[in-house]
């Protein structure tokens, strides 16, 4: 499983990449520049996207899953999880580990996980 982090600040990110790959190790975690999100996204197919706004970044559509993660503003964060979208106004790590958990479970269990 793939996932991308691209969100603002950088230390967010880097610190959300290291903790989760730290705590899920058989995931391949990939933090990069915002700028760089919608070619790699392209090129690395991933299972899930954090990104601080995919739609503006270039992020092809029919993704099976992204999280919109803007912690400065509210809600903080806005999930699209196979076909279903919600709001987290808080964001905790359990809430992220739940996340990609729940993605690595589709992507195991169904072929089609629905489209973002």
């Amino acid at each position: 499983m793939v996932v991308l982090i691209a969100v603002q600040p950088r230390s967010y990110r880097q610190v959300i990449g290291q903790t989760i790959q730290a705590l899920r190790p058989h995931i391949e975690m990939v933090v990069l520049e915002p700028s760089t999100l919608g070619a790699r996204v392209t090129r690395l197919d991933p299972d899930l996207v954090f990104a601080d706004r995919p739609d503006d970044a270039g992020v092809p559509t029919g993704r099976p899953a992204w999280v919109e993660f803007r912690p400065y503003e509210e809600p903080p964060a806005r999930v699209c999880l196979a076909g279903r979208t919600w709001e987290l106004e808080e964001v905790e790590l359990s809430d992220l580990l739940s996340i990609v958990d729940e993605v690595e479970e589709l992507s195991r269990t169904r072929r089609d996980p629905g489209d973002c």
